[in-house]
């Protein structure tokens, strides 16, 4: 298995510059997610990685080699484009055995070869049938099993579901984490889809402008974000802005339009403006009444419900709070409150960030 290094990876486009002081570790058999919004510049990153595009300053070490200057072949990286790129006129099996034709692989190696990645990808029944004959699924298993069959030091897939709808999309998912993982390969996956990301990825990159935010795993990013982009950018938050007027080791008071509110730091804060980042998920509704009766370190504020929104599996509310909505989900079915409510929750749950 590979580690993949990138020292200081910069990258122009004439006067633009497209990706700015890279400094990452990636580790052999991980599932590394490059995420971030389009034109920050995480697919020329990746095309740095595979060979296709050839840095303006920094290296790139697989193990211990500097690849920096080498072909893709050279490095032996694989890549995945949006487009499968699978000849029509060719079954599965010939689609695959395509890159060991290349590489001038016998027969019978072809044959053991092929035989082991059809059936790493579930599709040993289907290796006469030619790609046509195939749903988009049954397509994106058959360009991994291309990639897979010439043993490729990682493997770079770039925007790999962006073709399939929203339900094939979510059962592909944990079919690419099975096939990468039970392959053992280091594997680097570009996508601007959030919960891709974080039902998949071992560790999360987090890109703006061309530079790396956040690296984390995604519990840690989802719950710690660095900044009010990174709070935003993984899943939904409610941002209040307000000013620090106390902190006790790493409960901070926060002053906005609101009122005072408690949340919680991960390091000293000076007194200044500040952002409360808050979940959907971390709001709870209550009876207005629960103002008065409430107890020392939880927080409530007094809003006004403006909309019901009811999802199947969960509900989302809107409530108004000081000229400012804030977005409520809860896992329960569609109630129906009244417009004067309270809205509470635990310092725990707020993270402070600076603004």
């Amino acid at each position: 298995m590979t580690t993949i290094g990138l020292r200081d990876l910069n990258k122009r486009f004439d006067q633009t510059v497209a990706v700015r002081n890279i400094r990452l570790q990636i580790e052999a058999g991980e599932l590394f997610f490059l995420l971030g919004p389009s034109g920050c510049g995480k697919s020329t990153l990746l095309r740095m990685i595979a060979g296709l595009i050839e840095p303006t300053a920094g290296r790139i070490l697989f193990n211990d080699r500097d690849v920096t200057s080498l072909g893709t072949e050279q490095r032996n990286a694989v890549m995945c484009f949006q487009s499968y790129a699978l000849w029509p006129h060719m079954t599965v099996r010939q689609n695959v055995a395509f890159g060991l034709d290349v590489r001038r692989m016998g027969r019978a190696g072809q044959d053991q070869r092929i035989g082991e990645v059809l059936r790493m990808v579930q599709l040993s029944a289907l290796a006469g049938r030619k790609p046509n004959q195939l749903s988009g699924g049954q397509q994106q298993r058959v360009a991994l099993a291309r990639a897979l069959a010439v043993r490729p030091d990682c493997l770079l897939l770039d925007e790999p579901l962006s073709n399939l709808d929203a339900q094939l999309r979510q059962e592909m998912r944990g079919e690419i984490r099975r096939i990468c993982k039970s392959a053992g390969l280091t594997t680097i996956y570009v996508t601007h889809d959030q919960r891709e990301a974080l039902s998949v990825a071992d560790r999360i990159g987090i890109m703006q402008n061309g530079e790396l935010v956040q690296v984390g795993t995604p519990t840690e990013l989802y719950h710690r974000p660095v900044n009010s982009f990174v709070a935003g950018f993984i899943g939904q938050t409610n941002l209040i802005p307000g000013r620090v007027i106390h902190q006790d080791q790493n409960r901070i008071t926060i002053q906005c339009e609101m009122g005072e509110v408690m949340g919680t730091g991960s390091g000293p804060m000076g007194a200044g403006d500040a952002l409360l980042s808050i979940r959907p998920e971390q709001l709870r509704l209550a009876k207005p009444d629960s103002i008065a009766t409430a107890s020392p370190g939880i927080n409530r504020l007094r809003g006004r419900l403006v909309q019901s929104t009811f999802l199947g599996d969960s509900s989302e509310y809107t409530v108004a709070v000081a000229g400012q909505n804030l977005k409520i989900s809860s896992a329960g079915p569609l109630r129906d409150w009244t417009e004067d409510v309270a809205v509470e929750f635990d310092p725990a749950d707020a993270l402070v960030l600076e603004n």
